[in-house]
């Protein structure tokens, strides 16, 4: 799976970069952090790690309480979109290594 970057340049008063950097760091990165931890504590994972894969609607509804949290609440749409697909991203990508290995590693 190939990922494309797209590189910006943000133009607008200091005001309003603070209050995205703001947005992104305090409500954002956390709200990301909080859906990893959520998903490796889900009762799941462990078959979920031998599969190779997860199901990707499990973010979104882990996500969808979180949402009312007073920590993430007040984000854009599609800042709670970016989060759920990033934690897939990350899980499918871990997940598709740790079936790798296991299948590369001899069993003794």
């Amino acid at each position: 799976m190939s990922q494309i970057t797209i590189q910006c340049r943000l133009v607008s008063t200091e005001s309003t970069r603070q209050q995205l950097w703001k947005l992104i760091a305090e409500k954002n990165t956390p709200l990301i952090n909080e859906l990893l931890l959520k998903v490796a504590q889900h009762p799941e994972f462990e078959s979920w790690r031998q599969k190779g894969k997860h199901p990707a609607k499990i973010v979104k509804e882990l996500c969808e309480p979180l949402k009312t949290n007073p920590r993430f609440i007040a984000q854009p749409g599609r800042f709670y979109t970016s989060a759920i697909a990033t934690v897939n991203y990350i899980y499918k990508s871990w997940f598709a290594l740790m079936k790798r290995s296991l299948l590369t590693i001899p069993a003794k």
